[in-house]
């Protein structure tokens, strides 16, 4: 008798929870992508260009600076990854004129100071690498990055992601 009783209400229990309309766990798990955007860059200074490899992926590391808008602009850093096939961005010209428009990934885990990515630089040197030294853009009105304490987000792009040059000379210092 007991157990047709709890029997009774286990299975009351079940058609009550059944009915009462809270959605079960589809079994999908929404998790935030991180998205890719359109950005506008002016290169100001390589930063850090590795050896290239034949066989593997190649990274470039810029100081560049994001238009926001026409009177506002930023400091990121730019990663530039590219395969052996395909040519680096400070082929295309390092100049300040120019303005790179690219799709690139916002990556916050890259994000650093001027001061470290200054202390990379003294590090590579001290290791005899070549190209160890900033090579700044022609044309570029910041050429004084040694005195700055920026924070900068760092983008992710590719040479897939790389759309298009636009030469937009300007007169105007930001900074």
């Amino acid at each position: 008798m007991k157990s047709l009783r709890i029997s009774a209400f286990c299975a009351l229990g079940i058609v009550l929870l059944l009915s009462s309309g809270i959605p079960a766990a589809d079994g999908q798990l929404h998790l935030a992508r991180p998205r890719k955007q359109e950005i506008e860059v002016r290169l100001i200074a390589l930063a850090v260009e590795y050896p290239r490899s034949s066989f593997f992926a190649n990274d470039e590391v810029f100081v560049a600076e994001q238009e926001l808008s026409k009177e506002e602009s930023r400091f990121i850093k730019l990663v530039y990854d590219f395969l052996p096939y395909q040519s680096p961005l400070s082929d295309s010209g390092l100049d300040y004129s120019l303005v790179h428009k690219v799709i690139a990934l916002r990556d916050t885990t890259c994000d650093e100071s001027l001061w470290e990515m200054r202390s990379l630089m003294k590090q590579q040197r001290r290791s005899e690498q070549p190209n160890s030294s900033w090579k700044y853009a022609a044309e570029s009105p910041i050429a004084d990055l040694d005195r700055r304490q920026a924070r900068l987000r760092c983008y992710r792009t590719t040479s897939d992601d790389y759309e298009r040059t636009v030469h937009q000379p300007t007169n105007e210092i930001p900074y």
